[in-house]
């Protein structure tokens, strides 16, 4: 994840006249969205996601092409250093074979922070029967749109506002680190979208959503030329104006 200094540099050397790819980070704030819901079936989909992933980083781990060996090894090694257990578990001993790594990841409770998980959840989206499988991978066939339609239709309401509210955050800190929209901009509108309770609310704010006036014209220019923000000017009319 950049940080914000990267984006506020990039702000000031464009002028704010830039556009940012965010595609990477939806796939992570649904996983987050999921872990966090507290419904049987969002958590339960989010532990198979998760499986997912750290079965792609296992048998990355052991893959014939080495590059694909010691990037899987580094997202590896980056996860268990991140939980505090690298040196316990032996660092690099964790590679001796499948069994010990199986052991060392057993260690863990899935985490949408891990390094391990952020690196291969993408591949979940389209795989085929929701297989690790390489040959499963990136189905755009009839399977794949099956396993795409669990994210379009079998999330919770709570679990899309975990995603709404995690998405438009992104998007808020963006704006405000690049120099889109004032702080105190964005700032009220996160206090108003920690305060939606249900994700009628959220739809509800949307519904009534009015042009943006309060945006800076430098933001307004930028959406212009990129269109690359036009969602954080199309923010509601509570948001633009927070009390």
């Amino acid at each position: 994840m950049k940080s914000y200094e990267n984006y506020a540099l990039c702000g000031r050397v464009t002028g704010s006249q830039l556009e940012v790819k965010t595609s990477g980070r939806y796939t992570y704030e649904l996983g987050k969205a999921l872990e966090a819901s507290t419904n049987a079936a969002d958590h339960a989909l989010w532990e198979e996601w998760y499986a997912h992933s750290r079965a792609l980083a296992s048998n990355s781990a052991f893959a014939e092409l080495e590059s694909e060996r010691a990037a899987s090894r580094g997202f590896i090694q980056k996860t268990l250093e991140a939980e505090g257990v690298w040196t316990s578990l032996g660092g690099d001993a964790v590679f001796a074979d499948r069994a010990a790594l199986d052991a060392a990841l057993d260690t863990l409770a899935p985490s949408g922070d891990h390094m391990m998980w952020f690196e291969y959840n993408f591949l979940f989206i389209c795989a085929a029967e929701g297989s690790s499988e390489k040959a499963k991978l990136g189905d755009h066939g009839a399977a794949g749109y099956e396993q795409r339609c669990r994210f379009y239709s079998g999330i919770s309401d709570e679990g899309r506002l975990n995603f709404a509210r995690g998405i438009a955050k992104y998007i808020l800190f963006l704006a405000e680190s690049t120099g889109l929209a004032p702080a105190a901009v964005c700032k009220g509108a996160e206090a108003l979208l920690d305060g939606y309770s249900n994700y009628g609310e959220l739809l509800g704010a949307i519904e009534g959503a009015a042009p943006a006036t309060a945006m800076s014209t430098a933001a307004a220019k930028s959406s212009a030329t990129t269109g690359g923000f036009e969602c954080v000017l199309a923010l509601p009319a509570a948001w633009q104006n927070p009390k």
